[in-house]
């Protein structure tokens, strides 16, 4: 593709200018985010939780507070290192990791190009700021972890296919990084097998082919090997591994169990026979729509509208090194829709990988529509738009939910430290300084349960409950049938409402 000409202020030229532009603006985005200021989310609550556990008792109480804990471990670490909070360590985690997904994600751009190609430095910057899915970067999750090592193992095995030196260096850093993004999720797993098994069905002599499938695997079938034998022998406790076999990622047939069981309850709540005798296909079609709407959802509505026009009017055909990519963008979403076959639990953060995949597949399209003889004023809106999503990206509003951190200083002002508090919401516990308890939150995030959970002896000292709904405060104020010790109302449909239980009274502060 020949190079585009661009005002010279809009170009890193080289793949070298490309990385430091995105390096200081992903920095840039991430400092503004941090000087607006966030709540953290529920599931940060957890992993902070187990962070704080393994540095006061060590693995195994991680563990019992999150069966997975090797993100939290890794936040511990650099708590331990540098002194900070944890949640500020996991913050410069998370900023670390934004800085290798924008990275390899222009590595990645250029790698993915033949010798006769001159990509521009630009089309990745651009694309990966715009990137909707990753606009919550203070969001306290895994899934920055899994992508970012993900993205730099699959950097690695692009260079050890394509690149004629380092061959040997570059399979073992692939599976340096697949081990790295099962630090943060055990799916990784299924991805360090199934990714190389492109290499065998590449038009190459059978030798070759055998080749470049081995070597990316010599090092982490050894370890697997090791691995079974020492779960085999009890040696070794499974903890959330387990969920690799319980998925059933190794055995149809139990994929076929839940499935099957999953459609049977859809079949007894359908209005009638004729329609539960289609649930298997009602279900099976309806995964993969959530699936493709996972994965849709996190490129975003605007560029999906970009990608679709220069596909119509410059075609879809990609550099012949995509087919790796597009490859493990299928086994990547293959492993989602097992897991969404089994738990039935969708999230667009579990689709981060194939979305990014896709995301680089996009580089190519905004190029042609930038390069190409089509309409002028779609190629200026096309570009427009991508400079907006990158604006949006980097202006960040107040959380409305920061009211939380006063609900969580009024609670350790005025609560004695040894009375007991159960929330709905462990945002709340974490800003009172309280660990969180996940039993009872869980028990009572489904508010129609609260009536019969106020049934059951030995209640709390203390209940605080978060409501987003005039209609969630009508239910509770019945249930409860009592003045609210104290009440935070920062919008018609934002209430944090807190009771005294034990005296079967409250009285209002």
């Amino acid at each position: 593709m020949p190079a585009m000409s661009c005002p010279p202020y809009l170009i890193p030229r080289h793949e070298s200018g490309a990385r430091l532009a995105a390096a200081a603006l992903m920095t840039g985005f991430f400092v503004i985010s941090l000087t607006v200021g966030d709540v953290i989310n529920k599931d940060g609550v957890l992993y902070l939780d187990a962070a704080a556990a393994f540095l006061d008792q060590g693995v195994k109480a991680a563990v019992a507070v999150y069966g997975w804990p090797g993100y939290s471990l890794l936040i511990a670490a650099a708590s331990r290192l540098t002194g900070w909070p944890l949640e500020t360590s996991a913050h410069a985690l998370g900023a670390f990791c934004f800085l290798v997904i924008a990275d390899c994600f222009v590595r990645l751009h250029f790698v993915l190009r033949g010798a006769g190609e001159t990509p521009s430095g630009w089309t990745p910057v651009l694309l990966i700021l715009a990137f909707p899915a990753l606009g919550d970067r203070l969001n306290i999750v895994r899934d920055w972890g899994f992508l970012a090592a993900s993205l730099w193992g699959l950097l690695h095995l692009v260079q050890f296919r394509f690149e004629p030196r380092g061959k040997l260096g570059h399979a073992l850093l692939w599976q340096a990084g697949m081990a790295g993004a099962f630090v943060f999720r055990i799916e990784a797993l299924v991805l360090i097998l199934s990714v190389p098994l492109y290499f065998l069905v590449e038009p190459l002599p059978w030798r070759a082919r055998a080749h470049n499938f081995l070597l990316p695997i010599s090092g982490i079938v050894p370890v697997l090997i090791l691995g079974a034998a020492l779960l085999a022998s009890g040696r070794l406790a499974p903890g959330k591994l387990w969920e690799i076999t319980a998925y059933g990622y190794h055995d149809p047939t139990l994929i076929w169990k839940f499935f099957s069981l999953h459609a049977d309850r859809l079949a007894a709540a359908l209005p009638n026979d004729y329609g539960a005798e289609y649930a298997k296909l009602i279900l099976g079609t309806g995964l993969v729509a959530t699936l493709l709407w996972l994965i849709g959802a996190n490129l975003g509505p605007v560029l999906l509208a970009i990608f679709a026009y220069a596909v119509h009017r410059f075609g879809g055909r990609l550099p012949p090194r995509f087919g790796l990519i597009l490859w493990a963008a299928a086994m990547a979403s293959g492993t989602l829709l097992v897991f969404l076959a089994v738990q039935l639990v969708p999230d667009k953060r579990y689709a981060l990988l194939p979305s990014a995949l896709l995301l680089l597949a996009g580089t190519v399209y905004l190029e042609r529509i930038a390069a190409g003889t089509g309409s002028p004023w779609a190629r200026r809106l096309a570009l427009g738009l991508v400079a907006v999503l990158c604006i949006k990206s980097a202006v960040v509003t107040p959380d409305y939910r920061l009211y939380l951190r006063d609900v969580g200083g009024w609670v350790r002002e005025n609560i004695p430290a040894g009375a007991s508090l159960v929330t709905n919401d462990p945002r709340i516990d974490y800003y009172a300084g309280r660990p969180m308890n996940q039993e009872q939150t869980r028990r009572l995030m489904p508010l129609d349960r609260l009536a019969d959970w106020l049934t059951q002896p030995d209640l709390p000292d203390y209940l605080a409950l978060r409501l987003t709904s005039p209609r969630d405060l009508k239910k509770a104020e019945k249930a409860l049938n009592r003045e609210a010790l104290k009440t935070f109302s920062p919008s018609p449909r934002e209430h944090v409402l807190i009771y005294r239980l034990n005296d079967g009274s409250s009285r209002s502060r």
